[in-house]
């Protein structure tokens, strides 16, 4: 990306440009057009690409411009769906907004960052507004079960958190999949058919990943060819023997079911293609008064500048523990790794970290099987990828300008849990799902989704199966950098770096199994690999003669 030198101070904005409340009456002609992209390739082993030039006309209302698609299974009907975190938004991979052949806005790894934003919208807007458009499923519901922990203990009246999409046959009035004993499967208006034009459609509105269309609308009828080009994940691949590659976006809609659950049945699953996506677009044309603020500003000498947030994704490893070799205790390690992160001289405004044991690791990480037992597996069943773990007895730290953010390092949930609230206003999610407070897998399963009787626990179908694989999924860490939330990407709203980069200081627990406990490595040992999401301030100039990016 060619960057230019400003000879002239830009022209902020006028004020029908920023996604903010006007406070005044402006008289305005609203057009709404269906796009058809210049290009268009997927396949399920490779993704794929699509590409739209945006008509050089009026102002885009870029806070409500969508992508909508389709797509269809190549096997069965209705064995998948997307991963119950973003649905759908997973599908994005990378996007890029271009302006003359000069890059705007390029996010990567889209649908992990638009999982960490939809955590600060309200559970209502989860699941009334973004579960209907991504067909995710965030659906939480409550039920009351009686369960006794011992033989001779009074009967207790539990809560039982339950997706209401895939779990309480009984209260949602549809039968299991096949009748398999424990059985749940999504609900077939978000399953994936084989019949093109029978599967829901996904609508994204670019606002979700692209932060300066969230804060920004575009005056296309003073710009160069504005180009925005998406870059498809993978979905599934008929040459893994899987029933999904490990980074998919789709998940089994079976939850599971062992009758179905066959090599012969899910040759296919997962293989998906993808109708040609078309883009939804309203194009707002101002009076001569406000066209003429936007031309002016456009005209002068430094040209006129919309402020917007960029995010840079970036990764880092925390390593793996090891085994030990003798004793009858299980040696407890304490794993630290530094990580330099840059930004000198940018204004960065927080930053996000997502973690999660290493997806290939040959321990792998504590999952629950088929038959609700714990095992060592590579993913979870509804999320794939697309979560972030609460790890073993981690600790955290950021250094900043060459001072450390916090007096003492960051161990406690409950205060990781408010700092990271303190970014976007409240993180919103389950208990359970943010912090498990050290319940272990069967803990998560004996309070989540059995029946109780004469001291035992069963696993009961008509209870919540779905609730104990998302526990401690939700568990990110967040680092605040504005001074003020409400005023977004004003400049000198974050904190300038100087010269020292940006430091984060992590550590964390692994077990390694003595030879008195099976000597092999455990689930705990696995690297945990980390992902960065650094939100920083640039602008963009807007001129007669084409655009700059400049992070001034």
């Amino acid at each position: 990306m060619s960057e230019q030198v400003i000879t002239a101070t830009p022209v902020n904005a006028p004020d029908v440009l920023r996604n903010q409340p006007l406070g005044r009456q402006v008289d305005v002609n609203l057009e709404t057009n269906i796009l058809e992209p210049v290009s268009h390739t997927y396949t399920s082993s490779q993704g794929g690409r699509t590409t739209f030039i945006l008509p050089p006309k009026g102002v885009l209302d870029a806070p409500n411009a969508a992508i909508v698609f389709e797509m269809n299974s190549v096997g069965e009907n209705n064995l998948n769906c997307f991963n119950y975190a973003n649905g759908g938004l997973a599908m994005i991979d990378r996007i890029t907004a271009r302006c003359g052949g000069t890059i705007i806005s390029q996010v990567e790894q889209c649908g992990q960052y638009a999982n960490i934003k939809q955590n600060f919208a309200s559970q209502g807007v989860k699941e009334g507004v973004m579960d209907y458009r991504h067909l995710s499923s965030n659906g939480v519901e409550i039920s009351i079960a009686p369960a006794k922990i011992a033989v001779s203990s009074i009967t207790q009246e539990f809560q039982q958190l339950y997706n209401p999409e895939c779990d309480q046959t009984s209260s949602f009035g549809r039968s299991y999949n096949g009748n398999a004993a424990n059985a749940h499967q999504t609900q077939i208006s978000k399953c994936i058919s084989a019949t093109a034009r029978q599967s829901p459609e996904v609508v994204i509105k670019l606002a979700d990943v692209f932060e300066i269309f969230a804060e920004n609308k575009l005056p296309l009828m003073a710009m160069a060819q504005v180009e925005i080009e998406i870059e498809w994940s993978a979905a599934g691949d008929a040459n893994v023997a899987a029933a999904n590659v490990i980074d998919s976006p789709v998940i089994d809609a079976l939850i599971p079911d062992a009758a179905l659950d066959t090599a012969a049945v899910k040759v296919n699953q997962g293989i998906l293609t993808m109708s040609t996506p078309n883009m939804m677009l309203d194009y707002i044309h101002y009076d001569d008064v406000e066209r003429a603020k936007i031309v002016a500003a456009v005209n002068s000498g430094g040209g006129m500048r919309l402020d917007f947030s960029e995010v840079v994704f970036t990764r880092g490893v925390n390593p793996a523990g090891t085994a030990t070799s003798g004793g009858a205790a299980d040696d407890t390690q304490v794993v630290a790794s530094n990580h330099i992160l840059g930004f000198a001289q940018k204004e960065v405004q927080k930053i996000y970290v997502q973690k999660q044991y290493d997806l290939r690791s040959a321990t792998g990480v504590v999952e629950l099987d088929a038959d609700q037992n714990s095992v060592k597996t590579h993913r979870n069943i509804l999320t794939n990828q697309f979560k972030s773990t609460q790890i073993l007895g981690e600790t955290y730290n950021w250094f900043i300008n060459n001072q450390r953010v916090y007096d003492r390092d960051i161990e406690n949930p409950a205060v990781a849990h408010d700092y990271l609230s303190q970014i976007g206003g409240m993180w919103t999610c389950t208990k359970a799902a943010y912090n498990t407070n050290n319940y272990n897998a069967n803990g998560m399963k004996e309070l989540l989704d059995c029946s109780w009787a004469s001291g035992a626990a069963t696993q009961d179908i008509n209870q919540g199966k779905t609730h104990r694989y998302l526990a401690g999924s939700n568990n990110y860490i967040g680092l605040g950098l504005q001074k003020y939330r409400e005023m977004g990407s004003v400049a000198g709203n974050g904190t300038r770096i100087g010269s020292a980069p940006i430091e984060f200081n992590y550590s964390r627990v692994a077990l390694g199994k003595s030879a008195g406990n099976g000597g092999a490595a455990s689930a705990s040992n696995a690297e945990v690999n980390l992902a960065f999401f650094i939100c920083y301030r640039r602008s963009l100039i807007i001129r007669q003669l084409g655009v700059d990016v400049s992070d001034a």
